[in-house]
C-alpha cells in the first residue's frame, strides 16, 4: 500500500509541475499527501506534521544554508555580464565570425567544457546564461529552447565520463576505492554513443523549430532591457571573457571554493567592466540579481526538502531493498536500484549516497569489478531524472521558461537518451572482453 501511494504522489507531482502550477505548490501537495498516506499505512512513522516540520523543512533548510552564496554570487555574475554587454560582445563575435549555425554547437561545447573542467553545473549556468540569452536573440531561436542546449552540454555525455569531477563520478569513489577513470572504455564508448544522439536530436529539433518559423520573443522586462542597449559600445570580447576566464582559473587552478571564485569573479567584472557599466543603476541591477539568485535557490530547496522527505518513507527504503535482492546481475541491480532511486528522490547525488554503501557491501571486488560497478552506478545516476529535478527546476527559473514549455525537449534529453544509454553500457561490459570492460 505504501509503494502504491509513493507511486500516486510522484504522479502527481508530475502532473501539477507539467501544468505549470507553482514548484513550492506542487511539492507540498504532494509532501503533506505523502505525509498523511505513510502514517496512516505505518502509525510508528513521524506524524505528518513532525515530517513537514522536521524532515522537510531540514532537508530544505539545509541545502538553502550550504547553496547560498553560490546561488546569489552567481546570480550577481551573470546579471553584471548582462548589463556591462559582455555576454552580448561575446554572442556577437560567435555569430560574425562562426554564423548562426555555430550558435548551438559553441552553446553545447562551451557548457560541456565547463561542466567537464569541475564548474559547478550551477555555477556553470549563471556564467553562460546570459551569452546563451544573446546568442538565441541574435539567431532568433525560442527562448524555450535555451534549458534544452544547456543540458545537452553540461547535463549529459559530460557528467558520465571517465575523468569527470563532477559529484556523481564522485561519490562512487568513496565506496568503492575506485578512481575517477574507472570503467574507462566502456564509460568513453557510452559518452561517444550518448552524445552522437545528442547532437542527432539538437540537429533535429533546431530544423523543426526553424521550419515551424518559430523564434524569439522578447517579453516585458527583457524587452526594455533592449530598448536600453541600443547604441551602446560592446566591450572587447577578450575584455568581456576576462572575468568568465577568471572564475575558472580560481575554481580549477586554484581550487577554491565555488563561493569566493564567484566572489573573484565579481570583483574582477566591476574591475574590467568599468567603463561599460552604468553606475547609477548598479546597485538596482546587483539588488534584481541577488533576488534572481534566492528565487532560483528556493525553487531548488523545496525539491531537496522533498527528496529528503521522501527518503524516510517505509515505502522508499522497502523498493530498494526489493530490487537489491533481486537475484539479477550485479551490474543490471545496480543500474535498477540507482536509477529508481534517482526517480523517486529527483537527486542523483541523494540517490547515489544512499544506493553504494549497501552496493558496495553486496557486491564486493570478489563478486565483480568495482570499476565497472562504479561506472555504472554513475551512468544510472543521470539515466531516469524526473521533471522534478533540482537542476532542471532551477534551470527553468533562470530561463523563465515554464515546465510546460520547456520539458519535451529537456526530458528527451535527460531521461530518454540517457536511459538508451544506460542500455548501452550494460551491453558493453555484456559483450565485451573482460580484458577491455574492466580498463
Amino acid at each position: 500500500m505504501g509503494i502504491i501511494c509513493l507511486i500516486i504522489g510522484l504522479a502527481i507531482l508530475m502532473i501539477m509541475c507539467m501544468k505549470g502550477i507553482h514548484i513550492f505548490i506542487s511539492v507540498f501537495t504532494t509532501s503533506l499527501f505523502l505525509a498523511v498516506t505513510a502514517w496512516l499505512v505505518s502509525p510508528d512513522m513521524l506524524n505528518p506534521v513532525d515530517a513537514l516540520l522536521q524532515v522537510y523543512t531540514g532537508g530544505l533548510g539545509g541545502y538553502f544554508g550550504s547553496f547560498f552564496f553560490i546561488f546569489v554570487l552567481g546570480a550577481i555574475f551573470g546579471k553584471l555580464t548582462a548589463i556591462s554587454g559582455a555576454a552580448d560582445s561575446v554572442a556577437s563575435f560567435i555569430i560574425g565570425k562562426f554564423g548562426e549555425r555555430a550558435v548551438i554547437p559553441s552553446l553545447v561545447a562551451a557548457c560541456a567544457i565547463l561542466a567537464y573542467g569541475g564548474v559547478s553545473v550551477f555555477v556553470a549556468l549563471f556564467t553562460v546564461y546570459s551569452m546563451m540569452v544573446s546568442l538565441f536573440r541574435k539567431a532568433n531561436l525560442p527562448r524555450r529552447l535555451i534549458p534544452a542546449v544547456y543540458f545537452a552540454g553540461a547535463g549529459t555525455f559530460v557528467m558520465i565520463m571517465p575523468g569527470s569531477p563532477q559529484i556523481q563520478n564522485l561519490i562512487p569513489m568513496k565506496f568503492l576505492g575506485t578512481s575517477a577513470t574507472a570503467g574507462l572504455v566502456p564509460g568513453m564508448l557510452t559518452a561517444l554513443f550518448q552524445v552522437t544522439l545528442v547532437i542527432i536530436y539538437l540537429t533535429w529539433l533546431f530544423k523543426r523549430v526553424k521550419a515551424k518559423g518559430e523564434g524569439w520573443v522578447e517579453d516585458e522586462k527583457t524587452a526594455k532591457a533592449e530598448e536600453g542597449k541600443k547604441d551602446r559600445q560592446l566591450p572587447n570580447v577578450i575584455v568581456a571573457l576576462l572575468p568568465m576566464l577568471i572564475l575558472l582559473v580560481v575554481l580549477n587552478i586554484l581550487k577554491w571554493d565555488p563561493a569566493i571564485a564567484l566572489f573573484c569573479a565579481i570583483i574582477a567584472a566591476l574591475i574590467v567592466y568599468i567603463r561599460y557599466l552604468d553606475w547609477k543603476k548598479l546597485v538596482p541591477n546587483l539588488a534584481a540579481g541577488t533576488m534572481e539568485g534566492v528565487t532560483s535557490l528556493f525553487n531548488t530547496a523545496v525539491i531537496v526538502g522533498f527528496g529528503a522527505l521522501v527518503m524516510t518513507l517505509p515505502a522508499f527504503k522497502e523498493s530498494f531493498q526489493a530490487i537489491a535482492q533481486s537475484g539479477l546481475n550485479p551490474l543490471v541491480v545496480t543500474a535498477i536500484s540507482v536509477g529508481a532511486l534517482v526517480f523517486i528522490s529527483g537527486s542523483g547525488s541523494g540517490a547515489l549516497s544512499i544506493a553504494m554503501p549497501m552496493i558496495a557491501a553486496m557486491f564486493p571486488a570478489t563478486v565483480v569489478d568495482q570499476g565497472s560497478l562504479h561506472r555504472v552506478a554513475t551512468m544510472a545516476s543521470m539515466s531516469t531524472t524526473p521533471p522534478f529535478n533540482g537542476l532542471i527546476i532551477t534551470v527553468f527559473s533562470v530561463c523563465g521558461v515554464s515546465h510546460k514549455e520547456g520539458y519535451g525537449p529537456v526530458g528527451t534529453l535527460t531521461l530518454a537518451i540517457p536511459l538508451l544509454a544506460m542500455m548501452f553500457m550494460l551491453l558493453l561490459y555484456t559483450f565485451l572482453p573482460a580484458s577491455i570492460a574492466t580498463m
